[in-house]
């Protein structure tokens, strides 16, 4: 675990997050002022160049952690008023790989200490083991076609029933699509449902809050399954990693 050395009062694997058992790959503090955990999966430890780029994620993650939940504690000092410990959880889950891709989940959980609701944040990450980096889900598409239409509009829709089951909900929107934030506020994730090797739908995660209403409500996750229109739109050397979604 070379990777992490450079957080030698950490404690390595075995513990518990907030998002359940760590996998093997992962690191816990609990510290004064900042309960830390960050983890990966155990596809995401065998690619030496995406560790890196998780390092570097985690060591700005706890910096700003580290930093803020201090800020805190000093400015509850002198206001003669309770610190309560932070909190902040990051965790990366495979949600399918193919012989080229690799897409990972990204999930992050942060709690201030003052009695607010806790914040969750989302994050996809895709890796392309050819070209040996990062990329984002819109490259894997050829020039001229339209997320929006293919992933975007068929989100809105769903989300709009997801939405009405939830207790609190507002009134149904006369237009979801017009209501619906725009796609590059999401974590565009794509998702293998069957464990063959080949994606066959796409998570859109909302963090809480992104729609504007209460923290309450959470996330929303929606599914769109990979259609054979969305399959012909990408680039011939990615059609390879999806399949149409199994009926």
């Amino acid at each position: 675990m070379k990777q992490i050395l450079f957080l030698a009062p950490l404690a390595l694997a075995g513990c518990a997050t907030l998002f359940g058992p760590t996998s093997p790959f992962g690191i816990d503090r609990k510290g004064d002022t900042v309960e830390f955990n960050y983890a990966w999966s155990a596809e995401a430890s065998a690619i030496p160049m995406l560790v890196r780029r998780l390092r570097g994620d985690l060591e700005t993650a706890w910096s700003a952690a580290s930093t803020t939940a201090q800020a805190d504690r000093a400015a509850a000092q002198v206001a003669k008023r309770p610190f309560n410990g932070h909190k902040f959880s990051r965790q990366w889950t495979t949600a399918g790989q193919s012989s080229r891709l690799l897409s990972l989940d990204g999930r992050t959980f942060i709690n201030a200490g003052n009695g607010a609701a806790p914040s969750t944040g989302a994050e996809a990450l895709l890796w392309d083991r050819s070209a040996r980096r990062e990329v984002k889900v819109r490259s894997l598409f050829g020039a001229g076609n339209d997320l929006e239409k293919l992933v975007h509009t068929p989100y809105c829709i769903r989300h709009e029933g997801e939405r009405a089951r939830r207790p609190g909900a507002p009134a149904h929107a006369p237009d979801p699509y017009a209501a619906c934030p725009k796609l590059s506020e999401f974590a565009v994730v794509p998702a293998d449902s069957n464990a063959n090797r080949r994606f066959d739908r796409f998570r859109l995660i909302a963090p809480s809050g992104v729609f504007g209403r209460s923290h309450v409500e959470g996330r929303y996750e929606i599914t769109v399954p990979v259609t054979a229109a969305l399959r012909a739109a990408l680039k011939p050397a990615y059609r390879s990693s999806f399949e149409v979604q199994p009926q």
